[in-house]
């Protein structure tokens, strides 16, 4: 009798995860801001403390070669939304205040949009960052079609814009005194799932954290500057970042400012699975984790990887990525494969059950095999191109291509080439390219090839001259 009822619970249990799969799931896409790759306990952080994340990685898939499309927010965003290529839209670098650049709504069809033609109820809570004409906007979330948008800045918000009143983010005119954004993010988008977790939904929630200025309740940076204290020596914590860190790089690992305003993110992540399981949604729901670029050198820890934000070396691209969808990614599962930002745009239309519809150009492909466990074949070429000449990053202009186990970089300024070997050394210490020549001479052409098919903005310079023929 016993063994006949345990087969029974077999049965079901296997048909209920069937049945799950072939639903079409709900798409919870979080981003944080600036997120070095080696913040979270799951990629070997031991200061800050991220429980949720540490879960969510442990009962879904962690990626270690996860890409954003850019080095920089305005443009990892745009590949994120288009599903193509930065260079393609004509948006490489941030925008300011000042810019003349939008992602126009007129050429770019955004996911949001592939997935609202579905059937999918979209919304965005927070940075969009894609538009910058605040007076008299032209590609703001409204124009591409999100159905909520909720929490997105309406000025311009580098500098922050953290506690409750916000002066940058008007959308949020009620609140309390002392109110912290990150976690009225997350009571946002409990709210959004609860009252559309009927039918399919794709949230967007791209947090206004960690980028500087960096800023957190004060019983938390209390908190992490005791243990910063704990560790390094009494008053150390004051000495580095003082009363406001008004040393934004002081050239420490670890961060009591930074700590703080990823436990509110995590803390938040964790609110929001509690929402999913409590509205009996949580596993055909597929929650995914990014960061838009690599946490800002000397402030954020990238751990291992060179450089950060702005370079195209491994610690400006390389980001954490986790999955969590119980009815279809095994538990523990770590995911050695190259993706890129490019990538989730065809897999969110696969998911979607749905094809490209519009026949646009996309430059990822979708991940969808590798979320069942799948092995995909080895990836194409990825292609990066920074060609800022923004004040003191100008010499941080280059564009890279990555292909197989190798990397090249092409510095504009300099008029240098780079090559390593990222399977032995991640780290980006040995150049190869005088080494190696024929190889250089190939990654070169390639990356050559790629600007002239995107018709890329080149600085005038040498490869200017090949890349315009």
């Amino acid at each position: 009798m016993k063994k006949t009822r345990w087969l029974v619970l077999m049965v079901v249990s296997l048909w209920t995860a069937v049945a799950e799969a072939q639903q079409r799931p709900n798409i919870i896409f979080i981003m944080a801001d600036d997120l070095g790759s080696a913040e979270l306990g799951c990629y070997g952080n031991t200061f800050n403390e991220t429980p949720n994340l540490d879960k969510l990685a442990g009962e879904g898939a962690r990626f270690t070669q996860a890409y954003s499309a850019a080095p920089i927010c305005s443009p990892s965003r745009a590949g994120i939304m288009t599903g193509q290529y930065p260079a393609r839209v004509r948006i490489t670098d941030f925008l300011d205040n000042n810019a003349d650049r939008y992602l126009d709504p007129a050429k770019s069809y955004t996911i949001n949009r592939a997935l609202s033609a579905t059937g999918y109820h979209t919304g965005i809570i927070g940075k969009w960052h894609l538009d910058t004409k605040f007076d008299a906007p032209k590609g703001n979330p409204q124009q591409h079609g999100f159905d909520e948008v909720i929490g997105s800045e309406t000025k311009y918000i580098a500098d922050g814009d953290y506690f409750y009143p916000y002066d940058k983010i008007s959308t949020f005119d009620t609140g309390k005194e002392g109110e912290y954004l990150t976690d009225r993010q997350c009571s946002e988008a409990s709210k959004f799932i609860m009252r559309n977790k009927a039918n399919p939904f794709f949230l967007y929630l791209t947090f206004y954290s960690v980028h500087t200025k960096l800023d957190a309740p004060e019983a938390l940076v209390k908190k992490y500057k005791a243990k910063f204290d704990a560790k390094y020596g009494e008053g150390k914590a004051e000495s580095l970042f003082g009363p406001q860190n008004e040393r934004h790089e002081a050239d420490h690992l670890d961060n009591p400012y930074l700590a703080a305003m990823i436990e509110r993110i995590d803390a938040g992540v964790g609110s929001i699975m509690e929402t999913l399981k409590k509205g009996g949604i949580d596993k055909n729901t597929l929650v995914i984790f990014f960061s838009d670029n690599g946490g800002v050198w000397h402030l954020g820890n990238n751990g291992p990887l060179r450089a950060g934000k702005s370079w195209l070396y491994e610690g400006g691209i390389r980001e954490n990525l986790i999955a969590r969808w119980p009815a279809t990614i095994r538990p523990h599962t770590t995911v050695d494969t190259r993706v890129m930002a490019t990538d989730f745009y065809p897999t969110f239309l696969e998911l979607a059950q749905t094809k490209n519809r519009k026949n646009i150009l996309l430059d990822g492909k979708s991940i969808v095999p590798l979320l069942q466990g799948k092995i995909m074949t080895e990836r194409e070429p990825f292609f990066w191109h920074y060609p800022s000449e923004t004040g003191r990053w100008i010499n941080r202009m280059c564009s890279a291509v990555r292909d197989g186990d190798y990397k090249l970089l092409y510095f504009y300024k300099a008029d240098r080439t780079e090559l390593y070997n990222l399977k032995n050394d991640p780290s980006e210490q040995t150049d190869l390219a005088a080494r190696m020549p024929e190889k250089t001479a190939e990654l070169k052409k390639k990356l050559e090839q790629w600007l002239k098919m995107v018709d890329a903005e080149v600085p005038d310079t040498a490869i200017r001259k090949k890349v315009k023929k």
